[in-house]
């Protein structure tokens, strides 16, 4: 997976798990777009 510079360089400066919080942000992104979708079907 590619993640821009930037956004990388951010979630870093957060300290030591920054990749479960990455995680965590697209696992909240894909739950609110699944009910999203669950509500327009």
């Amino acid at each position: 997976m590619r993640v821009d510079y930037e956004v990388l360089e951010f979630f870093r400066s957060q300290g030591k798990g920054y990749q479960k919080k990455i995680n965590a942000v697209l696992r909240s992104y894909v739950e609110q777009a699944q009910k999203h979708r669950e509500i327009n079907a």
